[in-house]
């Protein structure tokens, strides 16, 4: 009878491990979805830069700043989590110096905009859609002449419009994720299931769509349509972004910056990234130049 008595507390004391990592990675994981909502403070140089109010397809109200285009085309562009659109100014100021519309907005409960919570990428994909709208529709912008850029779960809402809006000419994804599911699980898999479940919990118990948002899958409706990926070294999950990089090898421009991690890559590489950005976008949606036919001298005048 002791065996049983032993095995008994032997699973007994399993259960309670596994319940506490399993109710240590939901807490951890709810975190997530508790941040401060800063307003963001327009900078000097967008003074010119307007007010701007969207409403994405579920009514939420969305809050952003538009710099108008002074060379025809425009570029919507998309935070990560716990962010305002001030965390992409960087980027805003290498495209409106180069003569680009800008339209900087706060994602779903973000910032000034309206929405109870994240969802990573998810319900986002409204959002990107009510950006490319407005953008599309000002009257210094050709249509035919807008990109996307977003950043993290930005990225991913991004990646998932873009890949079923052929009008989306250009595509820029800044530290995106693989799938949604493992953005939410990959760092909870060191004890596997259990973490990883938890971890999830709070995913679930929002109704977030994991397994619809599928930046792996996305880069592949993209194409033809060009596509530029930039991550850090010092980013985790490595592994995966061998994966994605490994997947678009054949057809879009991948840069993994040494020495960078999450973002930021604007003061890691303070001029490479400017020049390669704009590099990108300029071949992609402004016309293209007709080669200088060189003129013939002139024929010396007859005596």
């Amino acid at each position: 009878m002791k065996w049983r008595w032993l095995v008994g507390g032997v699973l007994a004391l399993g259960l309670l491990a596994a319940l506490a990592v399993f109710g240590r990675a939901w807490r951890h994981s709810e975190g997530y979805f508790h941040y401060p909502k800063p307003k963001a403070e327009k900078p000097a140089d967008l003074a010119e830069a307007r007010d701007v109010r969207l409403v994405a397809a579920d009514g939420l109200v969305l809050r952003g700043w538009y710099v108008p285009s002074r060379n025809g085309a425009a570029v919507v562009m998309a935070h990560g989590l716990s962010q305002t659109r001030a965390d992409l100014l960087p980027e805003a100021r290498i495209l409106k110096a180069a003569g680009y519309g800008v339209l900087l907005f706060d994602l779903r409960a973000h910032g000034e905009s309206e929405g109870a919570t994240s969802t990573w990428g998810d319900k986002e994909r409204l959002d990107v859609r009510a950006a490319l709208d407005f953008v599309r529709a000002q009257p210094d912008v050709d249509p035919e002449r807008v990109g996307a850029l977003g950043f993290s779960i930005g990225s991913a809402a991004v990646a998932e419009v873009a890949a079923k809006d052929p009008k989306v000419r250009a595509v820029v994804l800044l530290s995106p994720f693989n799938t949604l599911w493992l953005a939410a699980a990959y760092d909870f898999r060191r004890f596997g299931f259990v973490s990883q479940s938890g971890a999830l919990v709070p995913f679930w118990r929002r109704g977030i769509a994991l397994e619809e948002v599928r930046t792996i899958d996305a880069v592949e409706r993209i194409r033809p349509r060009p596509l530029l990926i930039v991550m850090g070294t010092e980013e985790s999950g490595q592994p995966l972004a061998d994966e994605l990089f490994a997947k678009v090898r054949e057809y879009a421009q991948t840069w993994r910056i040494q020495g960078a991690g999450h973002g930021n890559f604007a003061a890691t590489e303070p001029v490479e990234y400017p020049r390669r950005l704009r590099a990108f976008l300029d071949a992609a949606l402004l016309p293209a130049r007709a080669p200088e036919v060189p003129q013939a001298p002139e024929a010396p005048a007859a005596p």
